[in-house]
């Protein structure tokens, strides 16, 4: 079996595939594997008032370290995750960006940034959540929000 990995910017996003003279169990292996890992990649669990809570990652606005305790903020609730802030930077997709320490936000879900003297704000749409950026990762940030599909 040969691994071939073509990065690019060119590309916008990740695709996988498989080439192969028959489908045999070792193809079927490798797609149930590829198909595990991409479900676990997009949905997390997430913790409220003693239930489990299967997330997607595409409703998280941000994640937030409160007590040592790591929380997932959605529109409307938020929930404990257990993880820690650094293992979810090294997981999550391209569209979660680090923007402070205790920080990790969900760029596709920003509605605004807004930079001042007390701070750099960041507000979500639909949702009455901000959170602030630290000034060492706002350059990143925008150059995200630069980059972002329109």
């Amino acid at each position: 079996m040969k691994i071939r990995i073509d990065i690019s910017p060119q590309y916008s996003e990740k695709e996988i595939v498989i080439r192969s003279s028959e489908k045999d169990d070792e193809f079927n292996d490798i797609l149930n594997k590829i198909k595990d890992i991409e479900s676990q990649l997009g949905t997390i669990n997430g913790y409220s008032e003693g239930s489990v809570y299967s997330i997607a990652l595409s409703d998280v606005l941000f994640f937030e370290t409160n007590d040592r305790n790591i929380y997932a903020h959605t529109t409307d609730n938020s929930y404990l995750v257990h993880h820690r802030l650094y293992e979810l930077e090294d997981n999550l997709p391209n569209n979660f960006l680090r923007i402070s320490k205790s920080s990790i936000l969900n760029v596709d879900e920003i509605l605004s940034l807004s930079t001042s003297v007390t701070g750099n704000l960041v507000q979500f749409r639909d949702s009455y959540k901000s959170v602030y950026v630290s000034r060492r990762f706002l350059k990143e940030l925008k150059n995200r929000l630069n980059q972002r599909k329109l």
